[in-house]
């Protein structure tokens, strides 16, 4: 967030949080992703997953990040913010914190998951540098019908 940004918005905090901490957002997050139909859960929140937390100045939680490490890199998502701090730069705080770390830490790569019918969540991601390197598929069964087979 630049200087003259800061004056306009409020002061965000990112900090690494404990599964405890999140849990609440967590709970904020699925009901939204419930209202829609054509949203995939998330899995549960990985146990040993990696947590960070975005706070406003009060310390009232904004929303909250989520990442797997692994060998190869760190895969983050979900990345949620409360619909009261959107475009208020809780978002940003928590990617810049996550990009901090990983370079601090020697983290070769960080992946962003985010919906592919998401489009204000890929144009966020995309005007942070992230680009995609590869899609993920995935089948929602139909009621009624037979899978396709090769043989």
């Amino acid at each position: 967030m630049s200087e003259d940004q800061a004056g306009t918005q409020d002061r965000i905090t990112v900090r690494r949080a404990r599964i405890e901490e999140i849990r609440p957002l967590a709970v904020e997050y699925r009901a939204e992703q419930e209202g829609d139909p054509e949203a995939l859960p998330d899995p549960p929140l990985p146990q040993g997953g990696i947590f960070w937390l975005a706070t406003d100045e009060q310390g009232i939680p904004l929303g909250y990040a989520a990442g797997t490490l692994r060998p190869a890199g760190c895969t983050i998502g979900p990345v949620f913010s409360r619909p009261s701090a959107r475009r208020r730069g809780a978002g940003e705080a928590l990617i810049s914190a996550i990009q901090e770390w990983a370079e601090d830490t020697r983290v070769p790569v960080v992946e962003i998951s985010v919906a592919a019918d998401n489009e204000g969540g890929v144009r966020f991601l995309e005007a942070l540098g992230y680009r995609p390197r590869r899609i993920l598929m995935s089948l929602t069964p139909t009621s009624g019908r037979a899978p396709v087979s090769g043989t």
